[in-house]
This record gives C-alpha cells, sequence and structure tokens, in this order.
C-alpha cells in the first residue's frame, strides 16, 4: 500500500532538508517508512534512492554539488 500524502510530505521534507547534524534521524524515519512497502511499489523505490543520498550525505557529501 502507497504511503499517505501527509506522510510523504514530511519525510520528503526532512530528506531536503538533511545535513551531517540530522542524518540518522532522517535515515531512521525513512528506514520505518520502507519497512511498510513492498519491494517493487514506486514508493518503495522512491524512499530507497531518498536513502542513498541520505547514506551519502552521511559520509559527508553535499548534494548538490559535483
Amino acid at each position: 500500500m502507497p504511503l499517505d500524502r501527509a506522510t510523504k510530505a514530511g519525510l520528503r521534507d526532512k530528506v531536503s532538508l538533511a545535513n551531517k547534524s540530522n542524518v540518522s534521524s532522517v535515515i531512521e524515519a525513512v528506514e520505518e517508512a520502507c519497512a511498510t512497502l513492498v519491494p517493487g511499489d514506486k514508493d518503495f523505490e522512491r524512499l530507497q534512492n531518498w536513502l542513498v543520498d541520505l547514506r551519502a550525505i552521511s559520509e559527508g557529501a553535499v548534494m548538490g554539488k559535483s
């Protein structure tokens, strides 16, 4: 079952504002939401992509900069 709009919007806001100081809590929130979805669901895939970005941030990457 896909995520409801409010949950998706809340997660999107957290992901877009993630930085080194809060990235671990954002990763936890995304992983919790991901656990409620089945692999192959479009929201599951979206959250997996967010997790890739969040893990890069936790390793010191600055998203949007090359």
